[in-house]
């Protein structure tokens, strides 16, 4: 939510801090803005996505070795030029970029409009400045941040600079993300690496109620609370800036659902001690809850399966954002995260809830230095590499290698599965060459797409496993093509969806390749079809006749049938949202990592 970059050094601020805002354009585009300083304070900003607003303006005119920069997810206050950061303070000294909400901001606003500050913006962000101002008119900036910081409830990762200190950037964080980038003839600030991986990769993440000065020279990191100075480590990240290229792709997001079979791959080679911790701490808890929003939500749903048919293992699955109000947390409690970012909102919150209680925790995480990987107990990293589009694809089926692997492993330690767990095993090997050949299709899902997908209503359906197949295939879609898509239970058809079956809808349906699941969503299609229902199969090994369209994926064990179906829903939701002519990397109104409540 919301993407900023801050750089301090020996060359010009504004072409970097440009580059580093396209990168970071997937974390909100509906408008965006630069600051820099040279003797005087400059802002150029407006609504509109980044190329257009760079034509207009010409950031890279802009003067000065030190900037920041801002790319905007509107939370408070609607697109607009007066809305879009940085802000500035009334006396034009001061320019300040933020990411996340600040829950007291109209109550602080009312006492500054009666000291006479005059605000531009309806955003809950110009506050900080003008709180900011009145404590820099006798005092440095270092303590004018903290002394105003002390004000303000919420979250917030900001970037601070002034015309009165030109030298340096103040930021800090508090449940939003914010990492510094250490680098050899300057130093960098942003909400995400890829903000600044083209230039380094060393890193430093800034913890909750952390700031740190920034200059050219170097950096001190301090608590917020105290200014006293906190040891920092230096982290050394392994991604490289051609993992956020297209590599000659239309689209990032086409890119990450051919990278699939590589990541996997790479989830696979995860250390076995990281697995084999996070089975062992399943073992020995009496309760374990798997959570997650949105793509890694429906991960933990895939699981369910896995630990029930594998282990013998009653995993508790919930949305992330109900766990306060639903979990039950104690010291024999695990609570697992899932969480691409490692900065979700909603998991974070109640992944600290459960510590709270005094539950064990445990993070599947994509990114290094995340919040996540450093507030858990234990961290399994995925190794997905950059994922640049919102639309979550290769870091949702490496999230379900993890999820397999433990559930195998688990298997192992309890005894439990028998001979299926060694199938289930043996066939993991094969996913990635089942995936490829699933890949060779596109043109084929490409056809069905433009031909079929022109209604407004899908309903996506399967059954045991391929339910949450079919609930991430609903999700992709409606993200991508803004048509209404919702997943279900085929079981669950005649307890009334069935009646919304029409000449606007179509039905796909998720089916394996074998066994009592493949039968029985065959019987709710031929209950769709007697009601003149259109449906297309996505489908593991034969077509399945009584659907109007298939497309078929390699036979494979039931169990390991989401990794070969889900690039198929993938695709699918993808050619019919570029036929419709969306931009299938920034939908509208979503942003990549969801930061704030």
């Amino acid at each position: 939510m919301c993407g900023i970059i801050g750089y301090v050094g020996g060359g010009k601020a504004a072409p970097v801090v440009l580059e580093g805002l396209r990168t970071l354009e997937y974390r909100g585009y509906d408008s965006c803005g630069i600051a820099t300083i040279d003797k005087e304070l400059e802002i150029r900003k407006d609504r509109g996505m980044i190329g257009e607003v760079d034509r207009e303006l010409s950031f890279r005119e802009m003067k000065g070795s030190l900037g920041i920069g801002h790319t905007r997810w509107a939370t408070h206050g609607v697109p607009s030029r007066e809305n879009s950061h940085p802000h500035q303070d009334c006396a034009g000294e001061i320019a300040l970029v933020h990411n996340g909400i600040i829950s007291n901001y109209l109550e602080l606003k009312e006492g500054l409009l009666e000291r006479g500050h005059r605000f531009t913006s309806e955003t809950d962000s110009e506050v900080l400045a003008h709180l900011i101002e009145e404590k820099h008119r006798s005092a440095g900036l270092e303590e004018a941040v903290t002394e105003a910081l002390k004000e303000v409830k919420g979250s917030y990762a900001i970037l601070v600079i002034s015309k009165k200190e030109p030298g340096r950037i103040l930021c800090a964080r508090h449940e939003s993300p914010l990492l510094l980038g250490i680098g050899e003839e300057g130093n960098f600030i942003g909400s995400d690496i890829s903000a600044f991986l083209r230039h380094t990769k060393k890193v430093v993440p800034l913890e909750d109620m952390e700031y740190a000065v920034v200059e050219k020279e170097g950096w001190t990191v301090k608590n917020t609370l105290t200014r006293e100075p906190v040891e920092k480590e230096v982290l050394t990240v392994d991604w490289d800036q051609q993992m956020a290229e297209k590599e000659g792709y239309p689209t990032f997001m086409e890119k990450e659902i051919h990278e699939q079979p590589r990541t996997v791959k790479n989830a696979m080679a995860v250390y076995d001690r990281d697995i084999k911790g996070l089975a062992e701490m399943i073992r020995e808890a009496k309760r374990t809850y798997i959570i997650g929003a949105g793509t890694s939500l429906n991960a933990a749903w895939v699981s369910f399966y896995w630990f029930a048919r594998l282990c013998k293992a009653p995993v508790i699955v919930m949305d992330s954002s109900e766990f306060i109000e639903g979990g039950i947390c104690d010291e024999d409690t695990l609570v697992i995260g899932i969480t691409q970012s490692g900065e979700t909102y909603d998991t974070l919150a109640a992944m600290r809830h459960a510590r709270e209680k005094g539950a064990k925790t445990a993070a599947i995480v994509n990114v290094i230095g995340s919040t996540a990987t450093r507030e858990s107990d234990h961290v399994v990293m995925q190794n997905s590499g950059i994922e640049i589009a919102v639309c979550a694809t290769k870091t949702f089926t490496s999230q379900l290698v993890i999820l397999l692997r433990t559930a195998l492993e688990l298997a192992k330690l309890t005894g439990e599965g028998g001979g299926e767990t060694g199938a289930v095993e043996k066939e993991l090997a094969h996913v990635p060459r089942y995936m490829e050949e699933v890949l060779e299709k596109e043109e084929e899902i490409k056809r069905v797409a433009e031909k079929y997908c022109n209604k407004r209503n899908y309903l996506y359906i399967g059954k045991g496993i391929s339910l949450p197949t079919a609930l991430e295939g609903a999700l992709k879609f409606k993200e991508i093509t803004y048509f209404h898509a919702e997943g279900m239970s085929s079981g669950l058809l005649k307890h009334g969806t069935i009646s919304l079956i029409d000449d606007d809808m179509i039905t796909v349906a998720i089916i394996p390749g074998d066994g009592e699941n493949r039968e029985r969503i065959t019987g709710n299609v031929q209950e769709i079809k007697a009601r003149g229902g259109f449906v297309i199969a996505v489908v593991s090994g034969e077509p399945v006749p009584q659907c109007d369209i298939n497309i078929t994926a390699p036979k494979c064990h039931e169990l390991i049938s989401p990794f070969v179906l889900t690039p198929i829903c993938q695709l699918l939701a993808y050619h019919t949202a570029r036929h419709h002519g969306r931009n299938v990397d920034r939908p509208r109104a979503l942003a990549k990592s969801v930061t704030v409540g």
